[in-house]
């Protein structure tokens, strides 16, 4: 480790003026990272053995710099003869070391025995991204998922797993307030209180997945896998085999690729979500149907790349997408395409109905009339979708539109290739004292 985070002292039970005897701390036989996302929140696991001996072990942990919450520390025993020899007497936060604590263990049975030491850390976070590679008849496409895990907690963590966890957890105090000592002149430090009972953290974590998977029969490395798994709030995504995080680093790992995702290509003019572009929206569904929907995607990047063939890739587009739940839709704006256009005038508009008070006008109806010309000048055909949103008190009237919501109307239709298509509709708005109540 580059920070000397965890320290043990094991003595004999006789008067604490008695020589301590410290012993070399063995590394970690395995460490577990479930890493919460919408909280600055990792939970650590770590597996170790040590050699105890008969009688009382005063055990030594200190938290110095890093960001690991004082509050939350575990100690507890792995497997059922540890559980039998060990007992955990007291836990005692030294007035002399305000960044460490001693575990009073009794030991019956002088022996090495595994135990496992839990605690809460801030500073580990982790990000997702999507990145498609559309085919070049934009039917389809390759989707590659990546997860990027960033430390800056103060510990490396060797050969770590790593879990991630999408979902929302509320805190009573935040990780990192608890983890950061009090300021000089602000009152001293502060006084961590007693550990969480071991029973909170593994509620938290949820079940341990041991499996290891390292190298093929042939030595080779394989790309790691990250296993999906429900639970009724949140999802846990554990990434197969074991990873090393480096304190200060960021590691990009791969999380699934998906070949053959149906894509839809679909020209929008939706200014509420896409501005006031008629714009190409490449679209497609969290579901079975295109390969996908086994689980929940965390937020994340969505980049689109068009196959340019030659093993050439050009940009097209990019969504920062929010959490999408199963049979969820995707919508990717690639921009304005030259070749499908949209052209939209006002024809006519006329004011009737005006009343006045003395000189002054209290109310009107105006009456506007719209033209719109679509062409498609593609070589298939193509799904269109014109929305169109109005305020105040009107009434809408035009052929072959629907009503969306309260406020739009949209249009949609199929162009041929090579077609021209063009539609008209009248908005009455009154205005003033003329709008209803």
């Amino acid at each position: 480790m580059k920070y000397a985070t965890i320290i043990f002292a094991l003595l004999l039970a006789a008067p604490l003026v008695a020589k301590e005897e410290l012993v070399t701390l063995p590394s970690r036989d395995s460490v577990q990272l479930t890493i919460y996302n919408s909280e600055d929140l990792t939970l650590v696991r770590e597996v170790r053995t040590l050699s105890f001996r008969q009688g009382n072990n005063r055990l030594q942990f200190s938290w110095a710099n890093t960001l690991i919450d004082p509050t939350s520390v575990e100690f507890m025993p792995v497997g059922a003869e540890a559980a039998k020899e060990l007992e955990l007497l007291d836990t005692s936060f030294p007035a002399q070391g305000h960044e460490m604590l001693i575990w009073t263990v009794a030991c019956t049975k002088a022996a090495a025995y595994k135990v496992e030491i839990s605690y809460f850390t801030s500073g580990i976070s982790w990000s997702a991204e999507y990145h498609g590679v559309v085919a070049p008849d934009e039917r389809s496409m390759e989707l590659t998922a990546f997860v990027t895990v960033h430390n800056n907690s103060g510990e490396d963590y060797e050969d770590a797993q790593v879990r991630l966890v999408v979902g929302t957890i509320n805190l009573v105090e935040k990780i990192i307030d608890l983890a950061t000592p009090p300021q000089p002149g602000g009152g001293g430090a502060r006084r961590p209180g007693p550990p969480l009972p071991p029973s909170a953290a593994r509620r938290a974590a949820g079940p341990q997945d041991d499996a290891d998977a390292e190298e093929n029969e042939d030595g080779m490395r394989r790309p790691k896998e990250i296993e999906k798994v429900g639970l009724s709030e949140y999802y846990i995504y554990t990434v197969e085999g074991r990873e090393t995080v480096p304190n200060r680093w960021s590691k990009r790992l791969k999380s699934f690729t998906v070949a053959g995702v149906p894509l839809k290509t679909v020209y929008r003019y939706e200014p509420a979500k896409f501005g006031w572009e008629f714009t190409k929206v490449l679209e497609f569904k969290n579901d079975e149907d295109h390969k996908l929907g086994k689980e929940p995607l965390p937020n994340g990047i969505v980049r689109l790349y068009k196959d340019a063939g030659g093993g050439r890739l050009s940009w097209m587009g990019a969504l920062a997408s929010k959490y999408i739940p199963k049979k969820d839709e995707v919508k990717v704006n690639v921009g304005a395409d030259p070749e499908c256009t949209m052209k939209l005038k006002r024809t006519r508009t006329q004011k009737k109905d005006l009343t006045f008070n003395q000189r002054w006008l209290q109310g009107w109806t105006q009456v506007d009339t719209y033209e719109l010309e679509l062409r498609n000048f593609r070589d298939r055909e193509v799904e269109v979708e014109v929305h169109q949103a109005f305020g105040g008190d009107f009434d809408f009237s035009g052929e072959g539109w629907e009503r969306h919501d309260a406020q739009t109307h949209k249009w949609k239709l199929t162009l041929k290739a090579a077609e021209t298509r063009k539609a008209s509709y009248s908005v009455t708005t009154r205005m003033g004292t003329n709008a209803r109540k």
